[in-house]
């Protein structure tokens, strides 16, 4: 429905700002006659295109799916209605000399042209709106999913969403924190625009646990923690089996977080 009204506003303004194939000089009105009789024009030809959506979306759509090759032949076949409609108004009731066949072919150009533009732009705009759905549909059961985790930069920017499971830990430079993880049994990065404070203050009670002022692991990969006098070190389970250090200030936080996973 929304497409139709789309397409009957497009096709009126369309008609008056443009007057396409010369239609303003076809008849010896005024510009006043001109808005009112392409206005009637425009509504008889919506009701073809009603009447049309009735009878082949609704009926036939009981009997079978509606397919995009239906889809075209349906707006096909509206347009060649709405160009007999409008050769045999203009033959037999305006009594053009000229033949009903050319009146017909100066019709279907007028109707296709004046029809698909709007259609196409709906269609794309329906299209795009639909897979803007899909994917925030998608984003939002990826973020209340403990499986999936999403990182945004400092604008509010998605720019990585992957496994729990396959993120190792995040280091920081300066204004930028790489996400280090594992791809295929691959280690792999992806450099963000952002600070680990942030990040942190976002996954606050999550398994990201904040170790050093460089570093934040996810505590789901860490398969030991070894200290040695005043050393502290986390072992992440990965190809490279990286050790990630734990600064002085962290040493009581991580041990208590892992004597508390681990009680």
């Amino acid at each position: 429905m929304l497409q139709v009204l789309f397409a009957t506003l497009f096709a009126y303004v369309f008609i008056n700002i443009y007057r396409p194939f010369g239609s303003g000089e076809w008849y010896n009105i005024s510009s006043g006659e001109f808005i009112f009789y392409s206005g009637l024009l425009v509504i008889v030809g919506m009701l073809v295109v009603l009447i049309s959506r009735v009878i082949l979306m609704f009926l036939v759509k009981r009997k079978k799916p509606v397919t995009v090759r239906y889809y075209i032949l349906m707006i096909a076949g509206e347009i060649l209605l709405m160009a007999a409609m409008y050769g045999f108004l203009e033959k037999f009731t305006m009594n053009d000399p000229r033949s009903f066949g050319f009146l017909f072919y100066l019709a279907l150009q007028n109707t296709a042209l004046i029809l698909l533009i709007p259609y196409v732009i709906s269609l794309l705009f329906f299209a795009w709106k639909e897979k803007t759905i899909s994917l925030n549909n998608l984003l939002n059961q990826m973020k209340h999913s403990s499986n999936f985790i999403s990182f945004h930069d400092d604008k509010g920017v998605l720019r990585i969403s992957l496994k729990l499971d396959d993120l190792l830990y995040l280091e920081s430079s300066d204004n930028y924190v790489s996400i280090k993880y594992i791809h295929n049994n691959n280690p792999k990065s992806v450099l963000i625009r952002n600070t680990l404070k942030n990040i942190e203050q976002k996954f606050e009670n999550s398994t990201l646990l904040r170790c050093h002022r460089s570093y934040v692991v996810n505590t789901k990969r860490v398969g030991m923690v070894k200290k040695e006098g005043n050393t502290m070190n986390l072992l992440i389970e990965s190809p490279n089996n990286e050790k990630i250090p734990v600064s002085r200030g962290y040493q009581t936080l991580v041990k208590d977080f892992f004597d508390q996973k681990y009680k």
